[in-house]
């Protein structure tokens, strides 16, 4: 049964976990406190075919994978799944939910990647991962059950930024590997002086230094958009950061690109995390995964 935003927030709260804030303590304790928060929301998965973990080369060693299948047949299409966590947190297991969940209502494969965290390994790392993990699928598709050659990159919060810095990196070598992008609440406009601790912070560890970046690549709303892939844009109307998903959608659709941008009512950011207790956001879950089908169709 589905509950409101705040019921669940409410609910979350006196379950006694919560996100946790690496301005606070060690790199270590907070990542053990959000992997704690995360399984407090990965309880009673929906249930798929079957789930694979690989490990594949990569630019900085081997970079573990997680192939979900929601069902048994015939090779399928793959959706690259790029978790958020402010480039710092996270693992194969921190968005079980929102991976389980997407390849059920796509009917599609769902690659997600354990990309390199924070401030251990900065930009591009992230974004190498994710590109060597493109050229692995590729290679290697009808030998796990995929399809296609082109594929959807699936990417909220940081996962988005890295998507997008992805996107702009095939398009400038002229490679239209990339079906379309779907994604959620972008921080893909670097750091704000007016932004909360936290937010600079985020910037930081991932950039490598104060202020912001020049790299077009590395802060792609420095860019003017042009070229990409269709993409689909969701935010909540109460999170902070709309406004980059709203400037996404502007310098997409002003360079003649194709663009869908949809605002939901009173959602925060990261609320696709609460698809299993909210509906809302398993019904922007839903938008979504049928876009990224829709993309890979055409």
């Amino acid at each position: 049964m589905f509950a409101t935003y705040s019921e669940a927030a409410q609910e979350q709260s006196l379950s006694g976990f919560s996100a946790a804030d690496p301005l606070n303590s060690s790199i270590e304790e907070a990542r053990a406190k959000q992997d704690l928060y995360f399984q407090s929301l990965n309880q009673n998965l929906p249930e798929v075919s079957s789930e694979k973990d690989l490990e594949i080369d990569g630019p900085c060693g081997t970079i573990p994978i997680r192939l979900v299948y929601p069902e048994v047949g015939d090779s399928l299409p793959c959706i690259i799944f790029i978790r958020g966590a402010g480039f710092w947190a996270g693992s194969l297991d921190s968005h079980a939910r929102t991976m389980r969940s997407l390849s059920l209502l796509s009917g599609c494969v769902v690659c997600a990647i354990d990309y390199r965290r924070t401030p251990e390994f900065q930009y591009p790392t992230q974004r190498d991962e994710v590109l060597q993990l493109i050229s692995w699928l590729k290679q290697n598709a009808s030998q796990f059950g995929i399809s296609n050659q082109s594929f959807v990159l699936f990417g909220e919060s940081a996962g988005a930024t890295i998507a997008l810095s992805c996107a702009l990196t095939l398009r400038d070598k002229g490679d239209h590997t990339l079906a379309g992008l779907t994604l959620f609440y972008n921080n893909a406009g670097g750091p704000n002086p007016a932004a909360r601790a936290y937010s600079q912070w985020v910037w930081k560890q991932y950039l490598g230094h104060d202020g912001l970046s020049t790299n077009a690549n590395a802060v792609p709303l420095l860019d003017d958009l042009h070229d990409l892939p269709p993409v689909w844009l969701g935010a909540g109307e109460d999170d902070p950061l709309i406004k980059d998903t709203i400037e996404t959608h502007r310098k997409i659709t002003a360079s003649g690109g194709k663009s869908t941008f949809v605002s939901y009512p009173k959602l925060p950011h990261a609320f696709v995390m609460h698809s299993g207790s909210l509906e809302p956001a398993y019904e922007a879950l839903k938008t979504a995964a049928l876009a990224a089908k829709h993309f890979l169709k055409n």
